[in-house]
């Protein structure tokens, strides 16, 4: 199945100079640019909107969890619940898709904090047959930067093979992914990022190269944008800080 590819612009895209890494590979148009200078756009089970509050096969979140205050988009999840919020809409019927590019978002994350992307054709295919003989039937993701509240300088950058394993196909990772870096990453303020092309996908961490690896045959699918905060970590860590919470900047796709 065709997904129509839907970037979503701003008026201030011809201000912002693509980042070196961006440009040097050709993607130098701001195509997505989600500044967090006024209300959050967002949809609660409803289409047309630039950010989706939860995941398709999610019960929707209350607009409580969203708030923007100062040009920050604070995302709270619970003690025991993760929120997300997404560039699909709820019914899985469209949203803004991409397929390689520079992704970067400017957050503050604690405990688990995400920030991702994930296969937009898994709501058209699962419960149905996935081939395995056929990559472009697995569930493509790239974990621009996960977080765990016990390991507060570690950078976890993670691109999957075919996650959950859809239609028997074991899913791998590149390793390693978890990444301990010189400075503290939990409650400050970092720029991630990540640069997808055919041939590779390489993580930065303030415009600096943490990791790079090859591509999976299934990497190079269509693809929705997600936020995420949730409670404990990404290698189940008890929760350091309640409520959980990401704050978010800003985020910006390139694309040529």
């Amino acid at each position: 199945m065709e997904l129509a590819l839907s970037p979503i612009g701003s008026s201030a895209a011809s201000f912002i100079a693509p980042p070196v890494q961006a440009s040097n590979a050709g993607f130098s148009k701001l195509t997505f640019d989600g500044e967090f200078d006024g209300p959050l756009d967002v949809g609660y089970g409803t289409n047309g909107h630039k950010w989706n509050a939860g995941l398709w096969w999610e019960k929707v979140p209350s607009p409580s969890a969203f708030s923007v205050h100062d040009g920050v988009l604070t995302i709270t999840a619970s003690a025991t619940q993760a929120v997300d919020l997404c560039t699909q809409f709820h019914d899985a019927s469209g949203g803004a898709y991409f397929k390689g590019g520079y992704f970067e978002a400017c957050m503050l994350c604690t405990d688990w904090s995400a920030f991702w992307l994930f296969c937009a054709d898994r709501p058209h295919v699962w419960g149905k047959e996935v081939l395995p003989s056929n990559p472009m039937t697995w569930t493509n993701e790239i974990d621009v930067i996960e977080t765990d509240g016990k390991f507060p300088n570690t950078a976890v950058c993670t691109l999957h093979k075919n996650t959950s394993g859809d239609g028997g196909v074991p899913d791998q990772i590149n390793q390693p992914n978890n990444f301990l870096l010189n400075q503290q990453l939990l409650g400050t303020w970092h720029t991630y990022g990540v640069l997808w092309t055919t041939n590779k996908v390489t993580w930065y961490v303030d415009n600096i190269e943490v990791a790079t690896t090859p591509p999976f045959q299934s990497t190079w699918q269509p693809v929705q944008l997600i936020l995420t905060a949730a409670p404990g970590g990404v290698n189940r860590s008890p929760s350091t800080v309640l409520p959980p919470t990401t704050q978010v900047k800003w985020v910006r796709v390139w694309e040529n």
